[in-house]
């Protein structure tokens, strides 16, 4: 793996293979030699990829997943909770942002907060009245064993690779010149961390416009956040390389 950053470090800079915000991770996991896929595995040698430009202070996403439970959760969310589209108000969505150590507000409405239960070993969203503080549901979560089960076969070992960027207008280059090995997180570091505010939950959750699945939901990347300067304390090791 270190091999591989190696000699992309060497090739200078490269332009994005993709004109958003992805196309840091897409240029590079093309030029390693990584096969674009969706399985819960790592990308690569056994190390899940990420990248980032360097100096950014966006939140990574650490991994996405729907809820354990209940039962269609993105679905009865999205009906319970979200907002219709400007262009078809007959469809909702659900864009919202949460941590466990505070509330946030949504649509002047309500108020999103994730719950650590420890003695049943979940993660719940909860969701209440922003005006009254009354809870609304929180019928929908993660149990521990699936989130620690995603940290052992998905992010066991992490490579973090740091670009520098250079854009000029739509068109974005990169040189990835540092990279970090971030080996063993642990589902108590985590649970930790989400309890301290230091990872964020991402509810992502639209409806399909057309087509077959009309109507029903689309996830476009539920999962947990973290800023760069936590994953030291996710990890049990971590070293660096130029």
């Amino acid at each position: 793996m270190i091999a591989r950053f190696r000699a992309v470090k060497a090739m200078g800079y490269i332009p994005s293979h993709r004109t958003n915000d992805t196309g840091i991770g897409k240029t590079f996991e093309d030029c390693v030699g990584v096969i674009e896929n969706n399985i819960d595995a790592p990308d690569l040698f056994g190390f899940e990829i990420k990248a980032h430009r360097e100096n950014s202070s966006s939140y990574v996403t650490l991994f996405t997943k729907s809820p354990s439970f209940p039962k269609d959760a993105n679905a009865t969310l999205k009906i319970k909770f979200g907002t219709p589209y400007e262009n078809n108000s007959s469809l909702n969505r659900l864009h919202t942002s949460m941590f466990a150590d505070k509330g946030n507000t949504y649509k002047n409405k309500y108020s999103f907060q994730l719950f650590v239960d420890t003695d049943q070993e979940q993660i719940l969203i909860q969701v209440s009245d922003l005006h009254t503080g009354k809870l609304l549901d929180n019928s929908t979560g993660y149990t521990f064993a699936d989130i620690k089960d995603v940290l052992t076969k998905k992010l066991e070992n992490l490579f973090y690779v740091s670009a520098r960027s250079d854009k000029k207008g739509r068109k974005e280059k990169f040189l990835f010149h540092k990279a970090e090995i971030y080996l063993h997180p642990s589902i108590e570091r985590f649970i930790q961390l989400l309890q301290e505010g230091k990872i964020m939950y991402d509810i992502r959750i639209g409806s399909y416009q057309s087509g077959a699945s009309y109507g029903k939901p689309h996830d476009h990347g539920s999962g947990f956040r973290i800023m760069p300067q936590s994953l030291k304390e996710l990890f049990s090791s971590y070293e660096e390389v130029e």
